[in-house]
């Protein structure tokens, strides 16, 4: 995940983003979002940016360089938000393979099991208090802010947000964030 400023610069990218694309935190804060784009298309990378700016959201994939020179074919989700007064946009890297055609380096989990219900089809599996509560941790609100704000319990929190993993199929927070997050399932 990354955050990114109006100016389309880094502000800030988490350790798995960093590992992701293979490049040191020092060269990425402050270099311009979308610099490593081997199929970078000034107009396209303008539209997706205007489409961001208008819905608050965009979807999209593109095709990157890491920084040993690999080719990576990377899909994300970017939502924006506003942080201590400041917009930001959230970038979360919802797949990645080699290209082309190459191994998953990340992806969404394939349900498991005999009724397990995998992101495509969990619009209608999970509640309402679900949705509002995965998308009060996709803003980036702790348990206990959410359960302050919403009149619940930290312990009623965990509940929905590990009973809308289960329903997803995520592992981690971060994965339920983005599944969520690229099935336009929360918005800000």
């Amino acid at each position: 995940m990354a955050l990114v400023d109006r100016d389309r610069c880094y502000v800030a990218v988490n350790d798995a983003g960093l590992e992701l694309f293979q490049y040191p935190r020092e060269q990425v804060i402050g270099s311009l979002a979308g610099r490593t784009a081997i199929d970078d298309d000034p107009a396209r990378t303008d539209a997706e940016w205007a489409q961001l700016l208008e819905a608050n959201e965009v979807y999209a994939e593109r095709v990157v360089e890491q920084a040993d020179g690999t080719p990576i074919h990377v899909s994300y989700a970017a939502h924006t938000t506003t942080v201590s007064g400041e917009w930001l946009a959230l970038f979360v890297a919802l797949s990645a393979r080699v290209e082309p055609n190459g191994a998953e380096l990340i992806g969404t989990a394939e349900p498991q099991g005999e009724g397990a219900v995998g992101a495509k089809g969990a619009d209608g599996v999970l509640t309402p208090r679900e949705r509002e509560v995965v998308r009060r941790v996709a803003l980036g609100a702790s348990t206990r802010r959410i359960a302050a704000d919403m009149y619940l319990s930290p312990a009623t929190v965990r509940s929905h947000v590990r009973n809308a993993m289960v329903k997803t199929g995520a592992h981690t927070r971060a994965q339920l964030v983005a599944i969520v997050l690229g099935d336009g399932l929360v918005h800000g």
